[in-house]
């Protein structure tokens, strides 16, 4: 298998689906002095770039040819079959809708990027491990690689077969990694002050759960989260304090610690989208960490948030009202 050095050094998020849980390891708008007419012509001629740098990846990875999607706001590129490559991009818009109306009634400024985003969508875990340079294994379904700004998604069914959870991953996959993608192309986050991964996570859980054919809101309580909170509760573990939540990023990868990590990740943003009179200290947070960076990333929450212990202990009552029902 073609190993692909770029791939395998780039900061990944991966899917993994398991019995004990849910762990995530994630039209062009015209800008100032530039007609519309010249803003599209440069859309288009830079979606040809990436479109011809990826045939060559794939060329050199012993894939076949690619196919192109386009929808307003996104570039679906890969060997999956057109109708699931097009089905793909259809969720991605919606949800990219979803994501903006949502955060915007809460104060946040945000905005569809004016080049479309990139999502590679491949026919099966064959091609996802000769792209990517490794083989995804059996839990893993896809990512949202930082460093190339793109989104790479696979077809569960091939393995696994049409319908049931195969197509339940193929859907969480990519919205959960979707929101990555907008969170960093949308003025949210920036791709190069990359934020504490109880942020990325959190807003990745806080959406992972929205369905193009659901009338449920965004913003409800995420069930399979809140179970990780319960389980900890019945098990008597120790709660991850706030502050350490903030800092360790590896708890995100330890097997001891991931579901824990991530349905706290999701509680941290649950409560502070929420409650109104959190939006608009939680607008001027994330813009910090957007534009100076997490340095001291405690310090920068509480110039906002205030003590974080009392954040934890609002967190700790919070996860147990809900625990409760």
């Amino acid at each position: 298998m073609h190993q692909d050095p770029d791939a395998l050094s780039s900061r990944r998020r991966f899917l993994s689906w398991t019995s004990g849980g849910l762990v995530v390891s994630a039209i062009g708008l015209a800008r100032p002095g530039r007609s519309i007419g010249e803003s599209q012509s440069r859309v288009e001629a830079g979606d040809a770039d990436r479109v011809a740098k990826l045939a060559e990846q794939a060329r050199k990875a012993g894939l076949g040819p690619f196919g192109v999607s386009r929808t307003a706001h996104f570039l679906g590129v890969g060997d999956a079959p057109e109708p699931f490559r097009d089905a793909a991009l259809e969720i991605c818009e919606g949800l990219g809708r979803v994501f903006l109306s949502h955060l915007r009634d809460r104060g946040f400024r945000v905005d569809f990027p004016e080049d479309r985003m990139t999502v590679v969508v491949l026919k099966d875990a064959i091609s996802y491990g000769a792209l990517v340079g490794e083989a995804p294994g059996k839990d893993v379904g896809g990512h949202f690689d930082l460093d190339a700004d793109r989104l790479v998604v696979f077809d569960f069914r091939p393995d696994q077969g049409v319908g049931g959870a195969a197509e339940r991953i193929n859907t969480f996959t990519l919205v959960h990694e979707t929101t990555h993608l907008l969170c960093f192309n949308t003025g949210l986050l920036s791709l190069t002050k990359e934020p504490p991964k109880c942020v990325t996570e959190g807003l990745a859980t806080y959406f992972e759960m929205w369905r193009r054919t659901s009338r449920a809101p965004v913003g409800r309580v995420n069930q399979p989260r809140l179970e990780a909170i319960r389980a900890s509760i019945r098990a008597d573990e120790a709660w991850i304090e706030t502050s350490r939540l903030l800092t360790e990023d590896a708890l995100f990868d330890d097997p001891e610690t991931a579901q824990l990590a991530y349905g706290q990740a999701w509680l941290l943003i649950y409560s502070l989208l929420s409650s109104r009179s959190m939006y608009r200290p939680t607008v001027a947070w994330l813009d910090d960490l957007r534009t100076i960076g997490g340095g001291d990333r405690i310090a920068t929450m509480e110039k906002h948030l205030g003590p974080v212990a009392k954040l934890d202990d609002r967190l700790r009552r919070l996860g147990r009202e809900l625990v409760r029902g």
